[in-house]
């Protein structure tokens, strides 16, 4: 049977890359179509002018050899924990996080980080878990959320909001001024850059972009062709840099809290009062209001606190893809940029990473009769008779630019 002889929603589970990340040794099937909510972000992306298909969703864990490892990130940085009344995502990626368990729920200093959470988590509820480690800094939610503070104060209304008049035309070649880091943000400013924008991707000097540690290639696919300016952002002198460069902005991505930026002396009103025409895109975990607006949290534990995980034959989830959360709230970014661009700027685009992978959790569910069955082993799975497709990456293959590079000629040019 070929895919075109699958169910539709079938037919898009299997070539979409995301099936052999999902799952432990068998990949698992989804109960509901994410690759058609999947499928529709790109639709939406592709009107707005980026240059998007799906293999975004797959191609760091193509470019890494990533692979799905059941209640384990494909990363291996979270996991999902069963507690005393659901379950608990946590994710350990930063040594802070580590050393954090102790405090967080009362173990000793020498006990293996994980294995103590874990026994800690049988007696505890996951909602008092996960607020007590966000007090820590720990990126923790309970899988799954619904109905809760955030969610509450932040509804399901639009997340492009006029901030200023704009300019009543298009803002053609945007300079854009990326302050993000990690996976979201610079692919939001990767997808502008492909459709002409100039991209001057701006880092501090103390805490430069963390995924400068990791495996050189996926850095460079998000960032190749893009300006390098670092700034010292703990001196006057660097923050007053800082403010230069958004002044002379066309569109601004940054994927700090609120608390961050007011370190910083960034001030979203003065901004937008100073450039009426300005774009600013934020992304960050849960939003830039609410509750909840300081909360941490990175591409696989937001995820998973939205619902999007599959679920085993005994009840128990299992994370979908590889930090989900991030391409999707990249995607979700550059398209509202990029309408608000076209509409004469004066907007904040603000993107939730929960709320993005929210939108495909709630994807429509797939009739039993549509479902089948997984056979096979590595290399040779198939979904009946159709073979699961591998995640795959874009062929671009060039290097991102040595950072700082262009920090004089840039500062010289927005003097």
């Amino acid at each position: 049977m070929s895919v075109a002889h699958l169910a539709p929603a079938s037919a898009r589970w299997a070539r979409s890359g995301l099936a052999l990340l999902t799952g432990d040794a068998t990949p698992a099937l989804p109960r509901r179509d994410h690759a058609g909510r999947i499928e529709a972000l790109l639709s939406a992306a592709r009107t707005a002018g980026a240059e998007v298909d799906m293999r975004l969703f797959g191609e760091r864990a193509a470019e890494l050899g990533l692979t799905r490892r059941g209640r384990t990130s494909a990363n291996g940085t979270a996991r999902l924990i069963e507690t005393a009344d659901g379950w608990l995502v946590a994710n350990l990626a930063r040594i802070d996080d580590l050393q954090a368990v102790p405090a967080w729920i009362g173990c000793g200093l020498g006990e293996e980080p994980w294995a103590a959470l874990q026994r800690a988590a049988r007696r505890r509820a996951a909602a008092d878990l996960a607020d007590a480690g966000q007090e820590l800094g720990v990126p923790a939610a309970v899988v799954g959320g619904r109905d809760d503070a955030q969610q509450r104060a932040r509804g399901e209304g639009s997340r492009v909001v006029r901030l200023a008049p704009g300019r009543g035309e298009a803002v053609r070649q945007p300079l854009v001024i990326d302050l993000s880091s990690l996976w979201a943000g610079p692919l939001c400013g990767q997808l502008l850059g492909l459709v002409g924008a100039r991209v001057v991707k701006v880092e501090s000097a103390g805490r430069p972009d963390a995924a400068r540690r990791g495996p050189r290639a996926f850095f460079d696919r998000l960032h190749a062709g893009h300006e390098s300016v670092v700034l010292d952002f703990a001196t006057p002198e660097g923050r007053g840099q800082l403010a230069r460069l958004i002044a002379r902005a066309d569109l601004v991505i940054e994927s700090s809290r609120p608390r961050a930026l007011e370190q910083l002396g960034v001030d979203l009103e003065a901004a937008f009062a100073a450039s009426p025409a300005l774009v600013w895109v934020s992304l960050t975990a849960y939003g830039r209001t609410g509750p909840w607006k300081n909360r941490v949290g990175f591409g696989d534990d937001a995820a998973a606190a939205a619902g999007l995980v599959a679920w085993d034959g005994s009840g128990r989830p299992m994370f979908v893809g590889d930090a989900l959360a991030d391409p999707i709230a990249g995607v979700m970014a550059a398209t509202g940029a990029l309408q608000a661009l076209a509409t004469g700027g004066g907007m904040l685009v603000d993107v939730a990473l929960r709320e993005a992978a929210a939108f495909v959790a709630a994807a429509d569910p797939i009739a039993e009769a549509e479902l089948g069955e997984v056979v096979g082993g590595e290399g040779r799975w198939r979904w009946n008779d159709t073979p699961l497709a591998a995640p795959q990456a874009r062929p671009e293959r060039r290097s991102a630019s040595v950072m700082g590079a262009h920090t004089a000629a840039i500062l010289a040019e927005f003097a």
